[in-house]
């Protein structure tokens, strides 16, 4: 029965290795360039969007990034 057991698990780790590296290796596109930090947000120059600005809020341990007009902006 343990033998059994062992199969199962040995079968199941070889299975999420295997889909994970399909994932990633999916996810990999060497023709697009992503943010040096690799947090997957793609590397433009700013007349791609012409009148937008990315705004960053910070808090604890979250990041959120929302593009909005330039005008909206005040300095």
């Amino acid at each position: 029965m343990t033998i059994w057991l062992h199969t199962t698990i040995l079968a199941t780790s070889l299975a999420a290795t295997i889909a994970i590296g399909l994932a990633s290796a999916a996810k990999y596109d060497g023709a697009t360039t992503v943010a040096p930090k690799a947090d997957m947000l793609p590397v433009s120059d700013t007349t791609a969007v012409p009148g937008f600005v990315t705004v960053e809020e910070r808090g604890d341990g979250v990041s959120v990034l929302a593009r909005v007009p330039a005008e909206t902006i005040v300095e």
